[in-house]
């Protein structure tokens, strides 16, 4: 992983490097997202919480050649109950140059997620904890389009989703005086999101 870690800064190094037009970009963006997650009680059920929200983001970075977008992006999602959910991530688009407007694009990203929802006791259950913190690592694959007005300002419009989760969390409850282990993960999430940004 070190090495893999190490080879990609080369070549993004590398890219950066041999680029003959270097131009930098923020945004900011709203979108509505969905996710979903699973709860395995050892032992006894299965529960799957699904929620629809929406979200804001930031964006800045680079783009190379016109051709090459790199960037991070901060979001938070409106999540519903005693729930909030929050993403750092790192992107890469590759851009499909139409004409000196409109832009679509295929890109990868990958996102660090940060889940936290408040649990309490009931007349039946006893929980081991107040709160269950959950983080995944995300794989996305997402595609969409860019339209540049002459003053460099830009809208965009994207889709991405979720290929590839990791991450666990665990913790415990009692009902009717047994013990169960709880094992929560995102079991998936996508977004669509509408962006303005500004190319310098």
């Amino acid at each position: 992983m070190k090495r893999s870690l190490v080879l990609a800064s080369l070549l993004l190094v590398g890219s950066v490097a041999s680029a003959t037009d270097i131009n930098y970009f923020v945004a900011a963006g709203v979108g509505s997202g969905h996710w979903k997650v699973k709860s395995d009680i050892a032992g006894l059920t299965s529960t799957t919480v699904s929620d629809n929200g929406g979200s804001i983001s930031l964006d800045g970075g680079v783009i190379l050649d016109n051709t090459h977008r790199i960037g991070l992006e901060y979001a938070k999602y409106n999540t519903t109950g005693s729930s909030s959910m929050y993403s750092v991530g790192l992107g890469y688009d590759y851009l499909f140059t139409v004409n000196k407007h409109f832009q679509p694009f295929v890109g990868l990203a990958y996102t660090v997620n940060k889940y936290s929802e408040d649990v309490a006791n009931t007349a039946t259950v006893t929980v081991d904890t107040n709160t269950v913190n959950l983080t995944t690592k995300i794989a996305s694959a997402r595609v969409g389009a860019d339209y540049t007005f002459d003053n460099n300002v830009y809208v965009s419009g994207v889709f991405d989703y979720g290929f590839s989760k990791s991450g666990d969390t665990t913790w415990g409850l009692t009902t009717g005086g047994t013990h169960y282990s709880v094992n929560t993960s995102t079991d998936a999430v996508s977004r669509f999101e509408f962006l303005v940004g500004y190319k310098f």
